[in-house]
């Protein structure tokens, strides 16, 4: 390698290892900042500048979310709160599982905001933030059984699919491992909102404990699942959660200026407006 290329590389190792050194020192404290690593990486990041068009609000939503046309119409009046011309752009994408790293290169490239995220305390790493909700809605227990309208009346024969791994299927986990054997529910954890309840059109369990959204979402889509209603969750307590936007965490006055926005809407009735027009299960966050 020519001198002229390897001397800028030499000189960064050797301040990397200044750095080190010094952070090492004894009585020595720097203030807590994410290592590089902790920010995920996306091809061609270094191309993604600051946006050059201050009158557009930029925003993703996804459309393998079931309310992905609820917060569209949510963001465009934020967009308008704000004197912001919306652009929304929808994320389309085959993949199942949820992998938060990919949000990172959807956000350089094309959005500023990305609705759709569960107010999850401790759930998000440094490199996001997130709004004050703009609607709160639940985990809901569904069934096609009639008979049945608590979740007290199901027999402990009988099954139920939960959506693994959110605070409802820990909650409900935590229930049973308290009752006896003979009192305990058999449940299955299922991958997907959707899996749990195709596993209830198709008879496999008695009753889904999903995201009130997707009973919504599949009651719109499928004329099967019209005889679908939820459920009583006593004995166990209603697990309910706010839902808002992600952005960056660098995004600090935009998230501000989006903050005012979301309490401003909620505030005078237009949130709560979308949610009545769509008939969507939420309440507009207070």
């Amino acid at each position: 390698m020519p001198i002229a290329r390897a001397f800028p590389r030499l000189i960064g190792m050797l301040l990397a290892l200044a750095v080190a050194a010094v952070a090492v020192l004894p009585g020595r404290t720097t203030a807590q900042q994410p290592e590089f690593h902790d920010t995920p990486f996306a091809d061609g990041q270094w191309n993604h500048g600051r946006r050059l068009d201050e009158s557009l609000l930029r925003y993703c939503v996804d459309g393998r979310d079931p309310d992905w046309e609820v917060a569209a119409a949510i963001a465009d009046a934020i967009a308008m709160a704000l004197l912001l011309e919306p652009h929304r752009y929808v994320v389309e994408s085959r993949i199942i599982a949820a992998d938060l790293t990919k949000v990172y290169g959807i956000m350089l490239e094309h959005c500023d905001v990305h609705m759709g995220f569960k107010l999850i305390p401790e759930g998000y790493p440094d490199w996001v933030t997130l709004t004050r909700p703009y609607y709160e809605t639940r985990y809901v227990f569904v069934t096609a059984d009639p008979e049945l309208t608590a979740l007290a009346d199901v027999a402990p024969a009988r099954a139920i699919g939960a959506t693994m791994g959110t605070t409802a299927h820990l909650r409900l986990v935590s229930y049973l491992t308290a009752l006896p054997m003979a009192d305990r529910w058999p449940t299955y954890p299922m991958g997907t909102n959707d899996q749990a309840l195709e596993s209830l059109l198709k008879g496999t369990v008695d009753v889904a404990l999903v995201w009130a959204p997707y009973v919504w979402a599949l009651q719109r889509d499928d004329a099967a699942a019209a005889g679908l209603h939820v459920i009583d969750p006593a004995p166990l307590p209603q697990t309910s959660l706010g839902v808002g936007a992600l952005l960056l965490s660098d995004e600090i006055f935009l998230r501000t200026a989006l903050d005012e926005a979301i309490a401003a809407l909620s505030q005078d009735g237009t949130i709560a407006g979308i949610l009545e027009d769509y008939g969507f299960p939420a309440t507009a966050a207070r």
